[in-house]
């Protein structure tokens, strides 16, 4: 989650904010010359990082209240899985900047591969 706000917090600063005495502030035409925050979460990197965060977040849910596993056992767990997503999440933008294929470099695929893990850990719990 750290991830998501630093990246959104550094794509908020790129958005240049120059003043124009022709426009209003208000204008529709200055909204229309501006990136807004939109723009950002068009990157894969932020559509991942959103999905780590639920899918982590759905996890504690699952594994509380659900599966009921004790408190005792949860909490080292939980940070476990904790690094466990920062990792994929510090690792997925390190390979959409080195010349891998295509289906590497997919959102899709790291996203699809941190649900098919939440969904791996919520069954090894059930069982």
């Amino acid at each position: 989650m750290v991830y998501i706000f630093i990246h959104l917090w550094s794509c908020t600063n790129m958005i240049k904010r120059t003043y124009l005495p022709s426009v209003s502030t208000f204008s529709s035409e200055r909204e229309k010359k501006e990136m807004g925050i939109g723009h950002c979460l068009m990157d894969g990197r932020i559509r991942f990082a959103l999905t780590a965060g639920a899918c982590l977040f759905a996890l504690v849910i699952v594994l509380k209240n659900i599966l009921l596993v004790p408190e005792s056992r949860l909490l080292p767990d939980i940070v476990v899985y904790i690094g466990i997503y920062t990792g994929f999440s510090l690792v997925y933008p390190v390979t959409i900047h080195e010349r891998h294929s295509h289906k590497i470099n997919n959102p899709a695929l790291w996203s699809a591969l941190i649900v098919i893990m939440t969904l791996a850990i919520i069954v090894f719990y059930a069982l």
